[in-house]
């Protein structure tokens, strides 16, 4: 879970961001993909999706409640400043997983050679 505070002027505000699915998928030396969960105050529960890759951006997801009204988060909620921090916050989660957008591993990191080996007398018989 990832607390975030996207609070606008000085009232304070605390938010949310329960990952509940990672999808990303390898394109060469860069990992793109979407990283879905939900986005909660204690009061509304939304969903979020953050994007990975060239284009990074993120979003909250419509639901509506049982009278067709949209449900939102309180007005003191920044929804752009929360959109940013979602994804700042995602891609420091995650680029040990893989190679995220931008973000360039080392070259040698899928390489086995570079890679320390147990003794052959340190195993198990």
């Amino acid at each position: 879970m990832i607390w975030l505070s996207p609070a606008s002027g000085t009232e304070e505000c605390n938010i949310y961001f329960e990952i509940r699915d990672i999808d990303l998928q390898h394109h060469g030396d860069i990992t793109s993909g979407v990283v879905r969960g939900l986005l909660g105050d204690g009061l509304c529960e939304l969903v979020g999706e953050v994007f990975l890759g060239t284009e990074e951006s993120a979003q909250i997801l419509p639901i509506w409640d049982e009278s067709g009204i949209v449900e939102s988060f309180p007005a003191v909620v920044d929804e752009s400043l929360l959109l940013q921090q979602m994804v700042a916050e995602v891609k420091i989660l995650l680029p040990k997983l893989d190679n995220i957008g931008n973000y360039h591993r080392s070259p040698d990191w899928h390489n086995p050679d570079t890679v320390g080996s147990c003794r052959a007398d340190n195993l198990a018989a």
